[in-house]
């Protein structure tokens, strides 16, 4: 299907976005001339885009692999020592890999655009469920592979992206993971049924407590603000007007210097030490924000209530795909399987997708199929799994994604540019037989 092809490349493409961002440093040459045209290269892409609960750890001997002569093992501790947490928090449990010999790589991936293929086991059986299935066998990203040596290598694990916790209580959580391998079988694939690769950690014990409505609400719209207000690509800039324009007259008196032949050494590498400090600052400020963009998001997700609900919808209608590299809307919908009322979500996202003021989009779409499922099955089907059913599965899917791309396509009529334009181009991207493509 082309259509959902578009849309695992678009989130693919994000990770590698993320992963793959480097600091910035500058490289002092010897050669004054060379040093001050590197130099201004800098400053001016620094001065355009700076316009523009917690309880006891628990310790826990790693279970199986720690035992055998293998020399890696692994183990599950908690984060940052937190056991208690509330309905709706997001509940996070850290992978600890150890070695005592070399060749073992540990896979770090945490990205929110992927599939977990970490598999997450709780005991008793009652007070949550299962939204979505563990998909064993990715590719592995490069940039996020670890080499295991003597110092541990620590991988968060959020379960909410594959279970919901319904009722409060005392849970025993315990993980299997894929992610440890040796060297030599760091590129095997492994299918989703098995894992020979797989390993089971030790148990951790958690507790859930009610949330009180009141104390959600409020939760809500400070998370939706800190969303609006850390939303942003550009450089935070830390220079003022003035600072910027002292600092482009200082790189310009530099330039007239080297072109006269009169570059003064010590002068170019204090302006370069200058130039860097600021762009050091402003790289990680930036970094900061987005963290602190995604947080907000992954505590928005989890949160059950109905005005949690509204405000995930509105944030899911709200992407419009123009190639934010750090998108929240994958985000959210992960924590659509959270929501309580299932049926006031999918009413929302089916009266967004009808509307013709809004352009539809992939994820929206995504959306939309997922909290069909919700209603129907209790559980999600990830992107990726999503043709690989039965024949009749494949067929009922194939007739749903017909049906939704025929409910726009009815919407044409009362559409405006440059709406009509963008809903024309979306209906041509996609992979199902129809009158525009």
């Amino acid at each position: 299907m082309q259509g959902l092809t578009i849309f695992r490349q678009r989130e693919i493409k994000q990770v590698f976005r993320h992963n793959a961002a480097e600091p910035v440093t500058v490289v002092a040459e010897s050669d004054g001339a060379d040093m001050l045209i590197h130099t201004s290269h800098l400053a001016i892409f620094a001065l355009g885009l700076a316009c523009c609960g917690s309880g006891a750890a628990q310790k826990t001997a790693a279970v199986g692999a720690e035992n055998d002569d293998s020399g890696a093992a692994v183990r599950l501790e908690t984060h940052e020592g937190q056991t208690q947490f509330k309905l709706g928090d997001p509940v996070m449990l850290d992978l600890v890999f150890t070695s005592r010999s070399q060749g073992y790589v540990v896979n770090t991936d945490t990205t929110p655009y992927l599939p977990v293929s970490d598999l997450v086991s709780v005991a008793p059986e009652e007070g949550w469920v299962r939204s979505h299935k563990s998909f064993r066998g990715q590719g592995q990203n490069g940039n996020a592979l670890a080499e295991l040596g003597s110092e541990p290598v620590r991988v968060p694990v959020l379960l909410n992206r594959t279970i919901t916790f319904q009722k409060a209580g005392h849970y025993e959580v315990t993980l299997e993971t894929e992610r440890l391998r040796t060297s030599k079988t760091l590129w095997k694939q492994t299918t989703l049924e098995t894992c020979d690769s797989c390993r089971t950690t030790n148990t951790i014990g958690i507790d859930i407590a009610e949330r009180d409505a009141s104390e959600e609400a409020a939760l809500v719209v400070s998370l939706s603000r800190e969303l609006e207000d850390t939303k942003g690509e550009e450089l935070v800039s830390v220079m003022s007007e003035d600072q910027k324009e002292a600092l482009g007259r200082e790189i310009e008196a530099q330039q007239r210097a080297a072109a006269g032949g009169d570059t003064d050494k010590k002068q170019m590498e204090a302006l370069t030490r200058k130039i860097n400090e600021i762009l050091t600052t402003e790289v990680a400020l930036t970094e900061k924000r987005r963290d602190a963009h995604r947080n907000a998001a992954v505590r928005l997700a989890y949160l059950g209530g109905d005005d949690a609900i509204r405000a995930k919808v509105r944030f899911i209608v709200d992407d419009e795909e123009k190639g934010d590299a750090y998108p929240v809307s994958p985000i959210m919908v992960d924590g659509l399987s959270s929501s309580g009322n299932k049926q006031l979500q999918l009413t929302l996202l089916e009266a967004a997708w009808r509307d013709p003021q809004h352009v539809p989009t992939s994820i929206l779409q995504t959306a939309l199929r997922e909290a069909k499922e919700l209603i129907h099955n209790g559980s999600v089907t990830d992107e990726a799994l999503l043709w690989g059913g039965t024949a009749e599965e494949r067929q009922a899917e194939l007739e749903e994604y017909q049906g939704e791309i025929n409910e726009i396509a009815a919407t044409l009529p009362k559409r405006t540019e440059p709406n009509l334009s963008e809903t024309m181009k979306f209906l041509k991207t996609r992979g199902v037989p129809n009158q525009f493509n």
